[in-house]
């Protein structure tokens, strides 16, 4: 661990210990030859010198500086770009006595590190702090007797012994945290700065001055640390503020001096408690704050720089040291080859036990992830330094005495003279012993120099080694979110938004492996091998002495499809001779950070506009990682894909699936047989059962396919009634929800008939707005009387099956109508396979066989794919054939539920019915002449919906977005929405939310614009007058967009309006808004992307095909779509 080294006088070089140091006030020294050193000159040639470049004034004509065309929310980010714009050095004007000075390489910054020409002063930052801090360490002067006493007896506190003797109590911290992680599971998503801010505060407050903050037992932080941290950021704002500016801050000043008074009373109360109830055998610091006694002037610290010191010490530690952790988990996980090796150091120096002090110093690779991570991205802005005299920085740039210089660590730590052309890149190993002493002086300097360096240094590099070491040594750890790229805030210092973890416990870990007085593996062992005697087979399939060929599926998903898929798969391939072993998601499948390689695996994936979906998202992501890094699989590892995906994301359309199956043959993967591809939006099963088919022979060896003859059931049907069963949906119990109110919304003169219905849902059931509501639908009583008048069935008949591998297929009797409606598919569109079955039971020669036939030809099969022909619709063009029903209903899939857009928010007072949650639903009702000609052609779920009358009982379950598909945390920021028709429903929702918020004076709002896309104003404008209202209110504006006018005026549509107010939108969006689309994906969620990337275009200068790669970078982040 690093020791503090004795520090070197700032102002005289040549005096080796700071305790000698003429500005020591302590020390008796010569004025006039200190002044002497400071005023000694140097010999400039100014002919030789060039101006230092600024950047030119945007706002008030120069008349406040630069101060306002800074970032306000993050100031170093402005910093940033000026650097990159004017490298290696610039200045501002910060209405300081001198312009600022910022430099970015490493040889300028050796320079300001010169003793004899730079210092370092409290400044403006600092002076803002004092009412935070008073005479603690941060903001002290150096020249004050209380800096000076502090400084002297805190430096040794903080040295190995007194880090030893810290070690338990971090360690403590940490397995809390381990533990609770390991409490909520691997599904859990953890917000890192959240998590990583309690545990640093938690252990400044117990390793310090023995308070324990309690940080994970509580919902919220503390309030000492929500003071601490607002404090802290008004500071830091004011110090960006000119005098006269903050003068228009009174109220957030005097919310400032209110934590104030509060932190200090908490302070008093823990010194008050330690004076009352010594403990002379405390590990921690308050003991050497309030007893030590200062050698060189025989004093202790007193009760008020106590009450300074420990808000400094939270303070200074936990932010930085919170933030270094999130960094350090962000790297790690962006580069898996880095964390594998991280790990397994853990692992052989750690292995089960638990972690001693002693085996700190042997994680060289883990501190030197630590060092990596604070040079790519450190979590304070600058190191500054002042002029002693006039002085040239660079051989070429004049600085004057007094002037501030600062360092931007994000570019002097990324200097590629020092660093190389991978300055930017992760690469822990440029750390290590060897390679780090041969670095260039000042080349890496997180911990600031000279007299004021950070005195915590060791204390911070101890616990952040404690904590990634007993979390790797416990878990495996990912991102949520594969795609995440870091962002920033930040005022004193920067740390990650949104950025969160998954922890998933490592197969050979138990619950208190690392944790102190838990048990080790080998303590485990022997329960875990009668665990594993006693585990029954995961797969029943197979129940006689049969040997059958492992294989290992694994699928991706967010509505149920790919899983559909697998369940059939588990079905057909056991008549193959296969044993599907295990079939997980695929996110589960990178916990072993490999595929099987004893076995094939097959893939099912889908394609959300061009995005993974949520249980795949840490698959694909490590194998582009993988790939990216020339790294391989192992041998031996052989795979399929099955690709599903919707044409009408045009640019997108199986673009996963794809990506799936080229880069793992980049990885060395051997592929089986070619991916499979189906579109929803046409045809899913019919491909997927001639690819699963292939799949299976090919698999098995198989040579040719099972016959279609054996499909079919035995169905025994009895004349009677009898009572429906409850339906289920994929583990989750429908629930019953009362329709409250159903009415038409729009003249169906112009277009589909809307409706809005509302449902009484039962008390338990929670929502929010964005949400969905799943409805099991019926299917249409003209399909069911079909069906039934074909195999001459009854509404009284009851049928009973008497075996079936199908989940959906009734095990108990069941009233025939009833499975027929509410049970299966009936309009679903027919595949090839289905249609070889039917001509399977017609006589070889007849007019059925060859009818049939003919559609089984590619051309034929087509054109009945157009026309959406179902089962029953062939059944109808051939009523002499003799299929039996219960070959009919083994031909059929289960009938799927539908997915609402919720359009009513639960924060409205009146959406409560009885103690009860109502939900509305807005919905187009499907119902035209069906292509096949036979007969209507009906929705499921809005035609059955629609005939609802109040009173009825409806199956419905809410189901929440599995995107972020929700208002704003908070209620300022700007919203953008799109919607078209009755994808207005969440936007209604979001605009009802909108308006019981500001009817309940809660908090203030941000604008909110609604393109809302209708055919004509007086036809179809759905909730028009609810619109007037809530826009009158100042809860939305709405700009219509009516492509069908009779008024004589052009029709326009959303992305006609967008682009004509697209000065507006990039304001807003600029200003942090959120945009959210709602309609037909092809339609509106295209045409609406291609407008909002033209308009980037435009305001940036930038290609289509960049234009292309920042729309997909904030989809699911500012750009959300709920389309279909």
């Amino acid at each position: 661990m690093t020791t503090t080294e004795p520090v070197a006088c700032p102002v005289d070089p040549t005096v080796s210990d700071a305790m000698d140091c003429p500005a020591n006030p302590e020390k008796d020294f010569d004025e006039k030859k200190l002044q002497e050193q400071q005023e000694m000159q140097e010999n400039i040639d100014h002919s030789k010198l060039l101006p230092i470049p600024a950047p030119p004034h945007h706002s008030y004509f120069g008349l406040l500086g630069h101060s306002p065309d800074l970032d306000s929310s993050l100031p170093v980010k402005s910093y940033w770009k000026f650097m990159d714009e004017y490298a290696p050095i610039y200045q501002l004007d910060l209405a300081m006595e001198h312009p600022r000075v910022f430099v970015g390489n490493r040889e300028l910054v050796n320079e300001m590190a010169d003793d004899s020409r730079f210092i370092k002063f409290t400044h403006r930052l600092h002076q803002e702090m004092r009412p935070v801090f008073g005479d603690g360490l941060f903001s002290a002067e150096s020249t004050s007797k209380a800096w000076w006493k502090a400084h002297r007896l805190l430096v040794p506190a903080f040295g190995p012994i007194g880090l030893s003797k810290m070690f338990d109590d971090m360690q403590d911290l940490s397995a809390q945290l381990v533990l609770k992680w390991d409490r909520f599971g691997p599904e859990h998503e953890i917000e890192c700065i959240e998590d990583m801010a309690r545990l640093t505060f938690d252990t400044i407050g117990l390793c310090a001055f023995g308070y324990r903050f309690n940080e994970f037992y509580s919902k919220e932080p503390h309030p000492f640390m929500k003071q601490l941290k607002e404090s802290i950021v008004e500071s830091g704002k004011r110090s960006n503020r000119p005098d006269i500016v903050n003068l228009a801050y009174y109220r957030d000043e005097q919310h400032r001096q209110d934590n104030i008074k509060n932190m200090r009373d908490l302070c008093m109360k823990i010194i008050k408690d330690r004076d009352e109830h010594p403990k002379p055998d405390a590990k921690d610091l308050l003991n050497v704050m309030l007893n030590g006694v200062d050698k060189e002037t025989g004093e202790k610290l007193g009760v008020d720089n106590v009450i300074f010191q420990i808000p400094t010490l939270l303070g200074g530690g936990y932010e930085t040291t919170g933030a270094t952790l999130c960094f350090i988990y962000y790297f790690l996980c962006n580069n898996p080859d880095k964390l594998a090796k991280a790990q397994q150091e853990v692992d052989d120096i750690v292995g089960d036990k638990v972690l001693t002090y002693d085996m700190l110093r042997n994680l060289k690779y883990l501190d030197a992830c630590m060092k990596e991570a604070l040079r790519l991205q450190h979590p304070v802005s600058l190191l500054t330094r002042f002029a002693t005299k006039d002085t040239v920085l660079g051989g070429k740039y004049f600085i004057k005495k007094g002037q501030m210089v600062s360092g931007i660590w994000r570019h002097f730590h990324r200097d590629p003279k020092v660093w190389g052309k991978d300055a930017d890149e992760f690469r822990p190993e440029r750390m290590l012993d060897v390679n780090f002493k041969e670095l260039p002086p000042n080349s890496w300097k997180p911990f600031g120099d000279g007299l004021r360096a950070c005195i915590g240094r060791g204390f911070a590099e101890q616990e952040i080694l404690i904590h990634i070491a007993m979390a790797l040594q416990k878990f495996d750890v990912e991102k949520v979110d594969p795609n995440y790229e870091m962002q920033l805030t930040g005022q004193m210092g920067v740390k990650p938004v949104n950025f969160k973890i998954r922890v998933r416990r490592r197969a050979d870990r138990t619950l208190n492996v690392g944790i102190p007085g838990g048990g080790t593996k080998e303590q485990d062992k022997a329960r875990q091998t009668q665990h594993q005697m006693q585990k029954p087979q995961q797969n029943g399939i197979n129940s006689t002495n049969e040997i059958k060929k492992p294989v290992s599926v694994f699928f991706g998903g967010n509505m149920g499809t790919s899983e559909s898929l697998v369940q059939a798969l588990e079905r057909s391939a056991p008549t193959f001779g296969l044993d599907l072993v295990d079939t997980e998601d695929l996110d589960t499948a990178t916990k072993n950070k490999t595929l099987p390689t004893d076995r094939p695996t097959v893939i099912i994936i889908p394609s959300y506009e061009g995005r993974p979906p949520d249980n795949a998202k840490k698959f694909v992501a490590w194998i582009e990682q993988l790939a990216s890094k020339g790294d391989k699989l192992p041998p031996g590892t052989k795979y399929t894909v099955f690709g599903v995906g919707n044409s009408d994301w045009t640019h997108t359309f199986h673009k996963v699936p794809k990506l799936v199956d080229q880069t793992l043959e980049k990885l060395g993967a051997e592929r089986i047989m070619d991916a499979g591809f189906a579109n929803v939006k046409r045809d899913l099963i019919g491909p997927w059962e001639a690819w699963s088919e292939k799949l299976c022979m090919t698999l098995s060896g198989i040579t040719s396919p099972t016959k279609p003859d054996r499909v079919g059931i035995d169905v025994h049907i009895e004349k009677n009634n009898l009572t429906t069963q409850p339906q289920a949906l994929g583990g989750e119990q429908m629930a019953v929800g009362i329709v409250t109110a159903n009415r038409e919304l729009a003249d169906t003169s112009i277009g589909a008939a809307k409706r809005h219905t509302e449902i009484r849902l039962p008390a338990a059931s929670n929502y929010q707005s964005g949400d969905y509501l799943i409805v099991q639908g019926r299917n249409p009583d003209e399909t069911v009387s079909r069906v039934m008048k074909r195999f001459g069935l009854g509404a009284e008949d009851v049928m009973s099956v008497q075996s079936s591998k199908k989940d959906f297929i009734p095990s108990q009797p069941m009233a025939v109508e009833h499975f027929l409606r509410s049970g299966v598919e009936l309009a679903q569109p027919i595949t090839k396979r289905q249609l070889a079955t039917l001509a399977s039971w017609s006589e070889e020669g007849s007019d059925e066989r060859k009818h049939l036939e003919k559609m089984h030809d590619d051309a034929e099969y087509q054109q009945i794919l157009d026309k959406r022909y179902s089962v029953i619709d062939i059944l109808d063009e051939v009523p002499q054939l003799p299929l039996p029903f219960g070959v009919y209903i083994d031909l059929l899939i289960p009938l799927s539920p539908r997915l609402y857009s919720i359009s009513s928010s639960p924060h409205e007072p009146t959406n409560t019915s009885n103690g009860c949650p109502v939900a509305s639903l807005t919905y187009d009702i499907f119902e035209d002449p069906a292509k096949s000609g036979h007969g209507t052609f009906r929705g499921v779920a809005s035609s059955y919906l629609a005939n609802r009358r109040p009173g009825d009982l409806i199956p419905c379950l809410v189901r929440p977005t599995k995107i972020p598909f929700h208002l704003p945390p908070d209620s300022q920021t700007p919203i953008i929405m799109l919607a078209a028709g009755t994808g207005i429903a969440p936007m209604r929702a979001f605009i009802q939310e909108r308006a019981a918020i500001k009817r309940g004076g809660e908090s203030k709002l941000g604008p909110a614009l609604l393109f809302f896309g209708c055919r004509h104003p007086d036809k179809d404008f759905i909730y028009r007058s609810e619109l007037a209202a809530w826009e009158s209110e100042g809860v939305v504006e709405v700009i219509p967009c009516f492509s069908k006018p009779d008024d004589g005026t052009k029709g326009r549509h959303v992305p006609d309006a967008l682009w004509e107010h697209r000065e507006r939108v990039w304001k807003m969006f600029q200003d942090g808004a959120n945009v959210y689309t709602c309609g037909s994906a092809a339609r509106l969620g295209s045409s609406s992307a291609a407008a909002w990337r033209s308009i980037w275009c435009e305001k940036t200068g930038k290609s289509e095909l960049e234009a292309h790669e920042w729309l997909d970078q904030i989809k699911n982040e500012r750009y959300i779509s709920d389309v279909w």
